[in-house]
């Protein structure tokens, strides 16, 4: 039972790495957007430092929930298909982490790679619907696995 406490514990650190990293990304990067836009805040250095802390904690977090999250199923013997409340929380973790592969993580690098004005509008446009989207199926899966719903 002690393992399992401890799985949970990292469990919970994971999700809280991952869900607040890109919530608290997605809040400055609008602020480094707005404050670009009026030619006070340096694009380039920023964004950089926006992506390698999303790579770095978001990526983090994630391996660090998806592996205590299989390790518990498997101590557990959870049906997973016949468990909604922990699907849910899986198929929610799983959409979000293919928009960040396909879309979101590209779109980072080209935000921290252009210097081109039309390019970095329709990339931050792109990025952050994406994003705050992917953010809220994580908010979702979180509250799906909370609650047991």
């Amino acid at each position: 039972m002690v393992d399992y406490l401890w799985l949970k514990a990292l469990h919970v650190i994971g999700a809280v790495l991952l869900v607040g990293n890109v919530t608290v990304t997605g809040v400055w990067s609008y602020y480094l957007y707005r404050h670009w836009r009026a030619g006070t805040v340096p694009f380039r250095p920023v964004a950089r430092a926006i992506l390698w802390t999303d790579l770095c904690f978001t990526a983090g977090g994630g391996a660090i929930l998806t592996v205590t999250g299989i390790l518990m199923i498997l101590r557990m013997d959870y049906p997973v298909l016949d468990t909604p409340w922990l699907l849910k929380g899986i198929v929610a973790l799983a959409l979000s982490t293919l928009s960040w592969l396909a879309v979101l993580l590209p779109d980072q690098v080209r935000l921290e790679r252009s210097d081109d004005p039309s390019v970095i509008r329709r990339a931050f446009l792109r990025w952050s619907v994406v994003g705050w989207l992917s953010t809220v199926l994580l908010f979702y899966g979180l509250w799906a696995m909370v609650t047991r719903a």
